[in-house]
């Protein structure tokens, strides 16, 4: 296993060794290698990761070892995945909302070894700073909501024909969006309100074609996933008791992981600025009984990644407590760039004062030049 410092795309510089595979999702061949773990970077190398906007990449470092980062699932399911939600996904878009039954019995199956591998992990945490590239936005997007939505139904200890189904919500749950123009879904500017109506057709879109292909209950979370407890959501305006427990985990997912995804319209936002919001809206649009459960499932400050502490000190994430996403385990680097102490935010009783008020990427004030040219 290699030892991984995560790297944003404009800090990476030649002579740096890639800690872990780079795969490229597009429409055609789904899955494509651009770089392997263990590549020495190089110019050419880097302008290409620019290119496909890959936000970062892990780099190999002694000085974190113990720092490990597996994927959240196993690969191959994932290529696998992406691939049923793209094929169904364009089926419905060429022939304008039909779906045939077979594509959605083969997602099912797939949702299935899903939730057997995650009901497998001892440790749900969704680490995963996830190479996410336009192109298969809309895909990725389903397969990252419907793990989420599985991992945060496990901590629920919802049933596994309860996982399964909510999965599959996951799946579909913007297959509606197929029907909009592209050029209304990727505005870069605001949206008109005509522009802003089509888009809410998105959720009944899916659902009047889905009818007798899924579950209720799966129909009901695809078309209520916009919804909001305190009754302002879409399409019909529902409210608290009226919004079925599947939708009220899918809609925290699904703002999750758009939030956390760069769109053509906006730069992602940090996962830990994401938590915040997302409590900070509790109880209004979001069922804080499922956000207790969803925020011990994500990950606000994923492993290898740089953060700043209130002590105006740098230091890089080595090992999250899910008891308390938000006071990790971490481990100090000096101004000069050699490595510190290590602290645990949590349980150090010196620290208890210490927050992290950055994801500190912005090295060049924090002279983590060091770190960096110990890095090659």
């Amino acid at each position: 296993e290699n030892f991984m410092l995560y790297i944003t795309k404009n800090h990476l510089k030649p002579g740096m060794i890639l800690a872990k595979d780079i795969y490229l999702y597009n429409r055609n061949n789904f899955s494509t290698l651009l770089l392997a773990e263990g590549q020495v970077l190089n110019n050419i190398y880097i302008n290409r990761i620019n290119y496909h906007n890959i936000e970062g990449v892990y780099i190999e470092n002694e000085a974190f070892s113990d720092i490990i980062v597996e994927s959240y699932i196993d690969d191959n399911l994932k290529t696998e995945s992406l691939k049923s939600i793209r094929d169904t996904y364009y089926e419905f878009q060429i022939s304008s909302g039909k779906i045939n039954a077979f594509m959605i019995k083969q997602m099912s199956l797939i949702v299935n070894n899903i939730v057997t591998e995650l009901l497998y992990k001892d440790n749900l945490a969704y680490n995963l700073v996830d190479f996410k590239n336009y192109d298969s936005y809309t895909f990725q997007h389903c397969l990252n909501v419907a793990v989420l939505s599985i991992s945060t139904g496990i901590s629920m200890q919802l049933s596994e024909h309860k996982l399964n189904d909510i999965g599959l919500a996951g799946m579909l749950h913007d297959i509606g969006k197929m029907l909009i123009p592209i050029e209304v879904l990727n505005k870069p500017g605001k949206l008109t309100m005509e522009e802003y109506e089509i888009i809410k057709t998105h959720p009944a879109n899916a659902t009047k074609q889905l009818r007798n292909l899924v579950p209720h209950e799966v129909l009901r979370a695809i078309e209520d996933h916009h919804e909001k407890l305190d009754g302002t959501g879409y399409p019909n305006g529902k409210k608290d008791d009226n919004i079925s427990l599947y939708s009220r985990i899918l809609s925290i997912c699904d703002v999750y992981d758009a939030l956390t995804s760069d769109r053509p319209y906006r730069k992602s936002i940090f996962p830990n600025e994401v938590v915040e919001y997302l409590m900070g809206c509790a109880d209004k649009q979001f069922d804080y009984k499922v956000l207790k459960h969803f925020i011990k499932v994500i990950v606000a400050y994923p492993v290898g990644t740089f953060v700043k502490l209130s002590s105006g000190k740098l230091a890089v994430v080595v090992k999250n407590h899910s008891e308390n996403i938000l006071r990790p385990l971490v481990r100090i680097i000096n101004s000069d760039g050699t490595i510190g102490e290590d602290i645990d935010l949590l349980y150090d009783e010196d620290y208890m004062s210490i927050t992290i008020v950055d994801m500190g990427y912005d090295y060049e004030n924090c002279d983590l030049i060091g770190i960096l040219k110990s890095v090659i």
